[in-house]
């Protein structure tokens, strides 16, 4: 049986969704493709002091002012799109680490204490309209000379989330927050990585 695609534009205006008409001339619904994307993000962790007590922010330096956030680039198909984080990982070089990490996940660059081995103090009044909710990781296991987590829909951690970026914006901000107290050698790396199930 032939059909004929009809692709349609969503209420958002952004988004598309393919209808087939039959031979019959009946609208059936295509199923829609499914894109994930993998975004990866390493950050050196300055960790001077050698350890993070429990609510420690994890950043690339504990410089007043100078922490940065994970930047997920293009976690969106376009601008202003939307989509689901249906998995999400960290990656430590340092092994034997048992602690978990919460991923605080924004849809603008934060404005709250993003230096290392300070008190999250997130979200906070203005980035509480672009804050889109926790990934809390399940706590790091080691097999060798690195320690790892992942978040699935079968597991802890408050997957899927589903966002919308904002209006000229495709990224995703995240601040991440060792829930439990740890050590880490300074300037190694921390691994996060978001599947990002896009509309």
């Amino acid at each position: 049986m032939s059909y004929l695609k009809i692709k349609g534009v969503m209420p958002d205006g952004r988004s598309y969704r393919t209808v087939q008409v039959n031979s019959e001339g009946q609208l059936v619904l295509a199923r829609p493709l499914v894109n994930i994307k993998k975004i990866r993000v390493r950050t050196p962790i300055e960790a001077n002091g050698n350890a993070h007590a429990a609510g420690d922010i994890l950043s690339n330096s504990d410089t007043d002012t100078a922490g940065l956030p994970w930047i997920f680039r293009d976690a969106a198909r376009i601008a202003g799109g939307s989509g689901r984080i249906v998995q999400a990982e960290a990656n430590t070089q340092v092994e034997s680490q048992t602690y978990r990490i919460a991923l605080q996940v924004y849809t603008k660059y934060p404005t709250c204490e993003m230096d290392d081995n300070a008190a999250a103090a997130s979200p906070n009044p203005t980035d509480s309209p672009y804050f889109v909710d926790e990934i809390a990781l399940p706590a790091l296991s080691s097999r060798g000379d690195n320690s790892y987590a992942v978040a699935t829909p079968s597991t802890t951690g408050n997957i899927p989330l589903t966002f919308v970026c904002e209006k000229g914006s495709k990224d995703l901000y995240v601040v991440a927050i060792a829930i439990d107290a740890t050590t880490h050698t300074a300037t190694e790396w921390l691994d996060l990585t978001l599947y990002v199930e896009q509309d």
